[in-house]
């Protein structure tokens, strides 16, 4: 298999090209935002950087996929930024192992359309999406009735809000169980991580009936209830299983899916959704999944993590942001994508114009 990795200097892309390794498969181009030394360490024939024209060979994504002729994108890139590589990946007809889930998030109607019209696959990495897709392949003849994603709730989810009110950067990016970037590490602190995943667990799965539940030693991803009985996918932390699974387009059938039974000890408990607020807006996306809360939600939240990271707010102000966005910029409902771009850009200026 010919596999070209988008966002190849991140997290997620750095495990990819560790499982590309595992499975013989052949790595044959990348693309990269600023780490250039990373990217000069990657043995591959074409480079790509939308920032970086000095060490990239080639001069766009559909340049990258036309020469490179994967058989498969990962699209590993953080944050909206990678919805234009998932959209030229789908044009370009390549199968699709999916780790950016904004692309689902902010434009789910408009991509799930657009593969299914060019007969694209789009394979989840994402570790809870993923486990929910293993289980529901390895029981293609059942139909399930209801699906659950777990949460880790990160470092601070028992925290009193006097102790988060001094949370820094550094606590919110430590995150206890996974190894994760700094981005979704400070999502999984205030649960817009879950937020997110239950939306794109929407798109993946075309139903409503889904909850989250807390479950902090992260060991069950996911459960998905059938009539019988749920099965749930339960395994250590490990990325590279999710990586793996999507690379090999959930073919082989898992160890890892098993019954839920009732001497289960480990910890699942519902959400207080009145004080996780993230977990209450991912609710109404999926209700109203056409509209624009999930670009509202998505841009204000990239913006306060920016903000964040370089200490000019504190931990609590990032779903302060998130809340004033919402108050400011009605719902809507979606027309095309371009729409998407011209929302998500009036939203990030209009933080830039309150907080910079």
């Amino acid at each position: 298999m010919r596999v070209l990795v988008l966002g190849a200097t991140g997290n997620i892309g750095q495990q990819a090209l560790e499982v590309i390794k595992q499975l013989k498969y052949q790595l044959v181009g990348i693309s990269f935002y600023k780490n250039n030394l990373s990217a000069l360490q990657i043995n591959t024939p074409f480079r790509y950087s939308p920032i970086n024209k000095i060490n990239s060979n080639v001069s766009s994504y559909d340049e990258l996929i036309k020469l490179s002729k994967p058989d498969i994108v990962i699209n590993a890139i953080v944050g909206f930024a990678g919805l234009e590589a998932t959209i030229v990946t789908i044009k370009n007809k390549k199968t699709l192992c999916l780790a950016n889930k904004e692309s689902l998030v902010v434009a789910g109607q408009f991509i799930t359309k657009m593969a299914n019209r060019n007969n694209v696959k789009i394979y989840p990495i994402d570790s809870e999406d993923s486990s929910i897709y293993q289980i529901i392949s390895q029981n293609k003849n059942s139909e399930f009735k209801k699906l659950y994603i777990t949460a880790s709730g990160g470092p601070f989810y028992k925290h009193s809000l006097k102790k988060l009110s001094k949370a820094t950067y550094k606590q919110a990016v430590n995150h206890p169980t996974w190894n994760m970037g700094a981005k979704i590490s400070v999502d999984s602190a205030t649960l817009m991580n879950k937020c997110f995943e239950i939306i794109e667990t929407y798109w993946y799965f075309k139903t409503t009936k889904i909850e989250a539940l807390y479950h902090p030693s992260s060991f069950i991803h996911a459960i998905v209830q059938y009539s019988k009985a749920k099965l749930m996918f339960a395994c250590k932390p490990d990325m590279k299983i999710s990586i793996k699974q999507s690379l090999t387009m959930f073919r082989n059938h898992s160890k890892y899916v098993v019954t839920l039974n009732k001497n289960n000890k480990m910890i699942l408990e519902k959400i207080d959704i009145n004080k996780w607020l993230p977990i209450q807006w991912a609710y109404e996306v999926i209700k109203r999944p056409s509209n624009s809360l999930s670009v509202i939600l998505n841009a204000a939240n990239e913006e306060a993590f920016k903000l964040f990271s370089v200490g000019k707010i504190k931990y609590l102000q990032i779903i302060e942001i998130i809340k004033y966005s919402i108050s400011k910029f009605t719902p809507v409902k979606v027309e095309n994508i371009s729409q998407i771009y011209a929302i998500d850009n009036n939203v990030r200026k209009f933080i830039k114009s309150v907080y910079n």
